[in-house]
Order: C-alpha cells, then sequence, then structure tokens
C-alpha cells in the first residue's frame, strides 16, 4: 500500500478553550494534515462561521515556524487550490455539530511526491492548535477536535522541499488610506493572499486598489489596479467561484446568520421538512446574510460565490510549476502598496505561500 493514513490525535474532547499541541513522532513521508473540530450547537441561532472554531495553526520546529495561519485563512487557502470546501455542510440547528474541516497541506497536491514534509529532517515537529467552541457554529457547549496525517507508506518519495504558508502582516484599515507592506523574501513564492473580512462589506470595499512591486518599482507586477477587477481577472486559478450548503432553523422573524463566500454571492432557499416557506432574505455581503422566511422551518441555504472569508490570492507564476515562481530571494526588496476603500472599515491580514527546499 502507497498510502496511508495516520491518526494523531483520534476524536478527543475540546470543550475548554485552549491550545492544543501534538507531538509528531511519525518517520514516513507526510502530504498533509487534516484536522477537524465540532462543536455542538446549544441553540440555533449563528454565532459565527465555523472556521472561528479554530484561531489558529502553527507547525513548529522548537522555534523555527514552519506554518502559521488560522482556521479561517486555511480554509480559504483549500479553497483557492481545490476550488471546494473540504467539508461545506454548515449546521446551525441546535444538538447538530459545527463541523469545520481543513487540510494543512504540504504539496501542490495531495500526495505531490516533489513536494512534501520530512519530519526527518527536523528534531521536535510539533503541530498546535488553538481552539474555542464558543467562537463559531450556533454557541456550542462542547467540542471535539481530531487531527490525521496523509503519509506516504510503502512508496519511496525524495521531496525537495515542502510548501510553507503564513500570515506574515496584519494591520487596522483606515479609509481610503495607503499602506505600505514588506513582502518576506527569504523563500520563493507561490502566492500571496489578501483577506479582509468585514460584516456587510465586500473585500474590494476594503481594499481598493492593489499595487505589487519590486526593488522601489524597479519592476512593477500589479499596477494599481481594482481588486475587484483582479478577483476577476485572476479567476479559476486561484480564486475560484465554489458551492456551500448551509442548514439552519429559519423562521418568520429575520436573523443574521453566516456564508464562505463574501464575492459575488447568489443564494437559494431549499426547505426540508415539508413546510411550504417563501424565503424573503437578503443579499449576502461580508460573509453574512439576513434569513427570513414565510413560515418556521428547517432547510439548507445554497451559496454559490468566490473570495472565501474575504480572502484574495495572487498567482506569483505558474501554479503547477515550480521553476516558475517568484524567486523573492533573488530580489532586493518586494513591497505591497494598498489602497482601501471610502468605506473601509476592520482589519487587514496578509498570507504568503513559500517554498522550503531541503
Amino acid at each position: 500500500m502507497n498510502y496511508r493514513l495516520a491518526t494523531l490525535l483520534d476524536r478527543e474532547t475540546a470543550t475548554t478553550a485552549g491550545t492544543k499541541t501534538v507531538d509528531i513522532s511519525l518517520s514516513e513521508i507526510i502530504s498533509a494534515f487534516s484536522i477537524q473540530f465540532r462543536g455542538l450547537n446549544n441553540g440555533s441561532t449563528p454565532t459565527a462561521s465555523p472556521a472561528k472554531m479554530v484561531s489558529k495553526i502553527e507547525l513548529v520546529d522548537g522555534s523555527d515556524v514552519l506554518a502559521a495561519v488560522s482556521g479561517l485563512e486555511l480554509e480559504a487557502i483549500n479553497i483557492s487550490e481545490d476550488g471546494k470546501l473540504k467539508y461545506s455542510g454548515r449546521n446551525f440547528i441546535d444538538d447538530n455539530y459545527s463541523i469545520i474541516a481543513m487540510e494543512l497541506r504540504f504539496g501542490r497536491q495531495l500526495w505531490d511526491e516533489q513536494l512534501a514534509l520530512d519530519p526527518n529532517q527536523f528534531k521536535n515537529l510539533q503541530l498546535k492548535i488553538t481552539h474555542n467552541k464558543a467562537s463559531g457554529g450556533s454557541a456550542p457547549d462542547a467540542g471535539e477536535l481530531s487531527v490525521l496525517a496523509h503519509v506516504f507508506d510503502e512508496k519511496t518519495v525524495s521531496p525537495r522541499g515542502f510548501l510553507v504558508n503564513k500570515e506574515f502582516f496584519t494591520y487596522t484599515l483606515v479609509a481610503t488610506g495607503h499602506k505600505y507592506i514588506d513582502i518576506p523574501t527569504d523563500l520563493p513564492i507561490r502566492k500571496i493572499g489578501i483577506k479582509t473580512l468585514y460584516t456587510g462589506l465586500q473585500p474590494w470595499q476594503n481594499v481598493n486598489k492593489v499595487k505589487l512591486y519590486t526593488d522601489e518599482q524597479k519592476k512593477v507586477i500589479i499596477n494599481d489596479l481594482r481588486l475587484s477587477d483582479l478577483l476577476r481577472t485572476y479567476a479559476d486559478e486561484v480564486n475560484p467561484y465554489f458551492l456551500e450548503t448551509i442548514r439552519l432553523s429559519n423562521s418568520d422573524t429575520a436573523f443574521t446568520c453566516y456564508c464562505t463566500p463574501t464575492f459575488d454571492t447568489k443564494l437559494v432557499w431549499a426547505p426540508i421538512l415539508g413546510t411550504d416557506s417563501g424565503y424573503m432574505g437578503l443579499a449576502s455581503y461580508g460573509g453574512t446574510f439576513t434569513a427570513d422566511c414565510s413560515a418556521a422551518t428547517e432547510g439548507d441555504i445554497i451559496v454559490r460565490g468566490k473570495a472565501p472569508h474575504g480572502a484574495f490570492f495572487i498567482p506569483m507564476g505558474k501554479q503547477d510549476d515550480i521553476e516558475d515562481w517568484f524567486n523573492a530571494p533573488s530580489v532586493g526588496s518586494a513591497k505591497l502598496d494598498l489602497t482601501a476603500g471610502g468605506s473601509a472599515v476592520g482589519t487587514v491580514e496578509l498570507i504568503v505561500q513559500q517554498l522550503r527546499s531541503y
């Protein structure tokens, strides 16, 4: 058998908020970690996206940080690469589990033989997961965490390196203001992510224009273009449309619910209990929408859109071609110049996916 799943943490109670440290004692080459958190809803009033139940995922080797992203960021990365959620059955109904499933991947796709994590290259690998079941779902009162590893079993591979996913900068927006951000130049870069999520606003309303350049504008890669145009231009390659199914207990009183797409979102209502109920919800902006029905019943909202959790990705070269990625160490400097929109509010998080060689 060439591939197998190794259990690192078998569905453990995680009701108390905290950080779980999982020691990585495997010797086999690892293609990805699968992380799942389950919160048992205590009510049917949505609290927030289930992805918020996991606030941070870190892979460390002593003081060496090999990955550092939030649940929202990792889910956005997964969608950017796969065009779909790992688990799209969102559930906000009382006594049902609200589940987030993510994959911390080390290659371009699962079972990438050129890029994977070799534990033998490190001394003290640990995966740290910070969680709080009350931060997402519908006010969960119990939580569970599990971690699996996708490993090469009998198949011998010799990866040249692995992908590193990190949040490298965050700042608070000022309406119409410019923010100049130094991009890490220590490793080659596959893609850069810009994430900004605020209720009622689309990403382009927070970050209106994007400029990306090297060596003090000796080379301009993106020349002050509108984020809304870039979302359409860098479409399927790294910013695909995707579907999400949200199960909720709708009512004849309007309430706020949460979804993953934040740009060009479309919603369709499908009742599941045989009750005739017309959907009267409002449009979705900033990862939220207003749900309202002519009669109380349970059902599914089917959502289609892009920009998961307000995230937009810039491909730094052809994504499957390792040699085409941005050779950041070869330049003196690389910078982003982000111009905020007139109604901008909230924060921006910058994500980088780099190639680390052995």
